[in-house]
């Protein structure tokens, strides 16, 4: 999930997480999460420690609700998950206190609390020296790429087209300096409907590393520079919007 859960840890707060949905090295990086193998026994891990913890926040895998009290469960959307559930899966959800990262998936859960992807600053900024030249790059998934590869490559023609999994893997920790070498960021990103994906209108915590760097970075509709975006999503300015949330 981007490393949103660990942006968002204290001391004396835990991630777990399987680890294969971690292929960009978070875990490591931020050293505050257990990794896992197989599903059952980590979740069978939490039910066991649950006592240890105020509250248990449970990311896009909402199927386990139920094995935990329903007064500690917070709910935390980042997209696609939300987007596929059906209306039985929604009422279930909307009884749970709910947060989401992207501001369209209010419309499926207008209840929720809205928080800004964070972006760690401390990472990602602009110290890696280079002369400005015009190089473009995006990095998107290789699911649909046959419509979302020709949208962005008609707008913007002189793009790398970067297959975030197919391509060479970069770690979350050299991804500062590989943003860096490209002068020219497109975060236009796309849901998973079908035929036709539609646009979605936040940038993403990619996009915003990209700014955060100093790559120009540009939309589905233009440049959207913006410095007070990289305050807003900030990890800090996040963890304590979090924290009040959660109480």
């Amino acid at each position: 999930m981007a490393g949103v859960a660990e942006m968002l840890c204290e001391e004396g707060d835990k991630v777990i997480q399987l680890e294969q949905l971690d292929p960009f090295g978070f875990a490591e990086y931020y050293g505050v999460t257990g990794m896992w193998q197989e599903l059952e026994p980590m979740i069978r891990w939490a039910e066991f420690h649950q006592e240890e913890y105020d509250k248990i926040v449970i990311h896009d895998y909402h199927e386990f609700k139920d094995r935990f009290p329903k007064d500690k469960v917070i709910l935390y959307f980042h997209g696609s998950k939300l987007r596929g559930l059906d209306e039985i899966e929604l009422t279930q959800v909307k009884e749970y206190p709910c947060i989401v990262t992207t501001s369209d998936l209010l419309d499926i859960l207008p209840n929720a609390t809205y928080l800004q992807v964070p972006i760690d600053l401390e990472l990602f900024k602009p110290e890696f020296g280079k002369e400005k030249g015009d190089k473009w790059l995006c990095i998107n998934r290789s699911y649909q790429k046959e419509y979302i590869k020709d949208k962005i490559t008609e707008k913007y023609p002189d793009i790398l087209y970067w297959e975030r999994t197919s391509d060479r893997l970069i770690d979350y920790e050299d991804m500062p300096m590989f943003l860096a070498q490209c002068d020219h960021y497109v975060d236009w990103k796309f849901d998973y409907n079908k035929p036709d994906p539609r646009t979605l209108p936040d940038l993403s915590c990619t996009g915003l590393q990209a700014m955060a760097v100093g790559c120009t970075v540009h939309n589905s509709n233009g440049t959207v520079n913006n410095p007070l975006l990289l305050v807003l999503h900030d990890k800090k300015r996040i963890a304590e919007r979090f924290r009040e949330e959660i109480g």
